[in-house]
């Protein structure tokens, strides 16, 4: 991890009072129940499959001593950008349609705020860029 890259928790805390400044109250809840989206959606990945073995057994063990955001305490923002595809699958998109519309484009704005915020921890994320686009762009093309 780098050391001058928080953790996931910090930087989803950041992005939503970031993206949340100057909107109205119902826009602010709106981005509020994506983001607790995403935070139980990071909550239930398979750390193994999508970012490895070592991860997965970090996660696995910090999970049997502290289970309530383990993930999110762990890992970084080059392991978020890994996991965002997953988040615009269709079994993880929100019911109503106002809310997957956010969901995407706070995806979408996430991705791009990440990648400008720590440009350093990116390096070695080419391939989850590429992954979290595609499935952006899939996402946005299922709802036309």
């Amino acid at each position: 991890m780098e050391a001058n890259t928080p953790r996931i928790d910090i930087i989803l805390r950041t992005f939503l009072e970031d993206v949340s400044m100057g909107r109205s109250h119902y826009v602010g809840a709106r981005y509020y129940r994506v983001m607790a989206h995403l935070y139980r959606y990071l909550e239930s990945v398979d750390a193994t499959e999508v970012l490895g073995p070592e991860s997965g057994t970090l996660l696995a063990a910090e999970r049997e001593i502290h289970p309530r955001g383990a993930f999110l305490r762990l890992f970084t923002a080059h392991d978020l950008v890994h996991c965002l595809p997953g988040f615009l699958a269709s079994r993880w998109l929100m019911k109503d349609p106002t809310d997957v519309r956010t969901q995407i484009s706070l995806t979408d704005r996430l991705l791009h705020w990440v990648r400008h915020r720590y440009p350093d921890d990116m390096y070695y994320c080419k391939g989850g860029i590429h992954a979290c686009t595609v499935a952006i762009e899939r996402a946005r093309a299922e709802r036309r």
